[in-house]
């Protein structure tokens, strides 16, 4: 599936239109910010999980699906729901993103995007950086988005990834699920070059964008980079 599943979680919305998360249509008003979430494109797949719906009402976003243990949605919202509906039970393993992430990935998505997704509750934020592990797994990927943040996991490859941020923005990169061998950092204002990151020291915390592209890459393990 070449769109993008787009996971609309129930944390803190993000600073598109003021709202939060996604819309169907671009914005002309405000310019993009490092967190900037594209317009919803044909193709694409919206996921309202649980409180995530109240994002998508504030956004006058119409979701495709609805998944959710109906923990952290206000009851008055719960008889607007009119697209698909998967109701959970509040007692289970699998975290509500974890399971709109499985729905995504049954219907052939790779690309996910999971907005809402950073702030609020540490529990849940942590969890949903583990989510990036769980897509990468199944051979998907994603990104958290936050309020002025994106979170992106990086991970073993013989070329480095491009990423792109006005020069200045502060970027953190973290050895994540254990340590990292054969770390680049270029563009940055303390490059790397075949490095090692501990995931017991975080040095690679609060660097610093020298121009709007930049690369980052590991040889070996995996690297979460905090963009914003």
């Amino acid at each position: 599936m070449s769109g993008t599943c787009h996971i609309v979680c129930a944390g803190p919305g993000g600073r598109d239109r003021g709202t939060g998360v996604l819309s169907r249509e671009p914005s002309v008003t405000e310019p993009p910010s490092p967190c900037h979430v594209p317009p919803v494109k044909p193709g694409d797949f919206v996921i309202a999980v649980d409180g995530g719906f109240a994002h998508c009402l504030a956004a006058a976003l119409e979701p495709d699906l609805f998944v959710g243990d109906l923990d952290s949605l206000a009851p008055e919202l719960v008889g607007l729901i009119t697209c698909g509906r998967i109701e959970l039970p509040c007692d289970k393993d699998d975290t509500d993103t974890i399971y709109a992430c499985k729905e995504g990935l049954a219907r052939g998505y790779t690309n996910f995007a999971l907005h809402a997704a950073l702030g609020g509750d540490v529990g849940h934020e942590l969890a949903n950086m583990q989510t990036l592990a769980f897509l990468h797994e199944h051979g998907a990927s994603g990104v958290l988005y936050g309020d002025s943040q994106r979170v992106h996991l990086v991970t073993s490859s013989d070329e480095p990834q491009g990423f792109s941020a006005p020069p200045g923005t502060r970027v953190s990169v973290l050895a994540f699920g254990g340590d990292a061998y054969g770390v680049t950092e270029r563009g940055l204002q303390w490059e790397l070059e075949d490095a090692a990151l501990s995931c017991a020291i975080p040095l690679g915390v609060s660097n610093r964008s020298c121009r709007e592209q930049f690369q980052i890459g590991v040889r070996d393990g995996m690297l979460l980079v905090i963009v914003g």
